[in-house]
């Protein structure tokens, strides 16, 4: 468990299989340097848990990997402080939850309820703590915990996303024991809520004052921001259901907060579909990503049942292996080389005049190599960056990197793809691509 100056995180026992590492005293963690200098994450989970098997592959394969895109710039802390939050914070508040299921809890509502109310009172402080670090690392700050928040203040003053901290403001003082009714942080319930609300209606806000999307749709950020809002919604519907002692609504609302986060992370801060609405041709990777998580997250079975068996790492740890690992070997690796390619020349230069720059700068160019149409790729549309790291193995003779995996079906419209041009060289790309697109992925181009 992390332990920073100002929080009253729990020193609760989450039983024999869950492990807390104890706070030192006096505001110092056991490294001896003050709280204040402390990662708000020190690895891919802080709650030991069932979803440590989804959490590690989706920290070290996906978010380090695409930090590591823009490597020694503002934008490279940024995707590692957000990103780690939502794998970390937002997924260790269903552990603090899966920890405790077995057999026996599901028959008691009640029991299940008493033996998690502790680590999710727990976790839910936690997160509200931590998200003003979080958020403030979108303005170049260090990714490291402290006073930020603790409050009342806005982590986003004099951005465009100045409204969003505004709202959220309020709810950073709860979670530290403040705000107008004094008495204490809130229920781990409606703590969730009142962040959830204040992030959703803070975002709007953003969104409505910046008509041209200049922030919101952004690659990267505008996935950030999309998936923090959904899961924040995702997590009030969760809690809300425990608290009501409902292990059927709490196994749906545990799943599909789990199913959304990782549609997010992997379609939009990883921006898939940004390229995609680029190209104009309709999900031919989200798709069958998203398809892929539903099987992945499906294994937890509606009622939590999946979780009885006993071993959540063998139940899940395949299907991950199947996603991750391939998505990291090529579309990421293609990913990577564009938006490093892209920092290559430098940022833009004062794209709002706010502490914003310090990763819109960097996004700019990166938005602009996402868009770009034509080229001497397979298509000649942003989805060369995706599909040519699997062009290029098939064309070398290679077998299909995607093979045994739920996205197997994309080598398929590849291979077809270089077929047809190689059978007729001056036939337009796109107009085969548009019939493979149905015939093999099931999908309709949006041209």
């Amino acid at each position: 468990m992390k332990c920073f100056s100002g929080k009253t995180l729990l020193a609760v026992s989450f039983g024999a299989s869950l492990a807390l590492t104890a706070c030192g005293g006096g505001g110092s963690s056991k490294s001896g340097r003050p709280a204040a200098e402390q990662p708000i994450t020190s690895g891919y989970s802080e709650v030991e848990g069932p979803l440590d098997a989804v959490q590690q592959p989706l920290s070290e394969q996906v978010i380090t990997q695409l930090a590591g895109a823009a490597a020694g710039t503002p934008l490279e802390g940024a995707i590692n402080c957000v990103g780690s939050f939502v794998v970390t914070d937002v997924l260790d508040i269903l552990d603090s939850v899966l920890v405790q299921v077995d057999p026996a809890s599901l028959q008691d509502p009640a029991a299940l309820l008493a033996n998690s109310a502790s680590g999710l009172q727990a976790s839910v402080t936690e997160l509200a703590t931590d998200l003003p670090v979080a958020l403030a690392s979108l303005t170049g700050a260090s990714c490291t915990g402290g006073s930020a928040g603790e409050s009342g203040s806005n982590p986003l003053a004099g951005t465009p996303l100045a409204p969003l901290g505004d709202a959220l403001a309020p709810v950073f003082a709860a979670a530290n024991g403040g705000g107008s009714s004094g008495g204490g942080a809130p229920s781990a319930a409606a703590l969730m809520q009142q962040l959830s609300t204040a992030f959703s209606e803070g975002l709007a806000t953003v969104i409505a004052q910046d008509p041209t999307g200049q922030v919101a749709d952004a690659p990267i950020l505008g996935g950030l921001l999309v998936t923090l809002n959904q899961a924040f919604s995702d997590l009030a519907v969760t809690v809300a259901a425990l608290e009501t002692m409902n292990p059927d609504a709490t196994g749906a609302a545990v799943s599909g907060t789990l199913n959304n986060v990782l549609d997010n992370v992997l379609t939009k801060v990883v921006p898939i579909a940004f390229i995609e609405e680029q190209a104009g041709q309709g999900p031919v990777l989200s798709s069958q990503i998203e398809a892929a998580v539903a099987s992945l997250t499906g294994l937890l079975g509606g009622d939590l049942s999946g979780l009885t068996a006993g071993d959540f790492t063998s139940l899940f740890g395949a299907g991950g292996g199947d996603l991750f690992a391939p998505l990291s070997d090529t579309v990421l690796g293609g990913l990577q080389s564009a938006i490093t390619g892209a920092l290559a020349g430098g940022g833009s230069s004062g794209t709002t005049g706010t502490p914003l720059d310090a990763i819109l700068d960097q996004l700019a160019p990166i938005q602009a190599a996402l868009s770009a149409q034509g080229g001497s790729g397979l298509t000649g549309t942003p989805l060369d960056v995706l599909l040519t790291p699997v062009a290029s193995v098939l064309q070398g003779g290679g077998a299909c990197p995607l093979a045994t995996t739920p996205l197997a079906a994309v080598c398929g419209l590849v291979s077809d793809l270089q077929a047809a041009l190689t059978l007729n060289p001056s036939a337009d790309p796109l107009a085969v691509l548009q019939g493979l697109l149905e015939s093999i992925l099931g999908i309709f181009s949006n041209r």
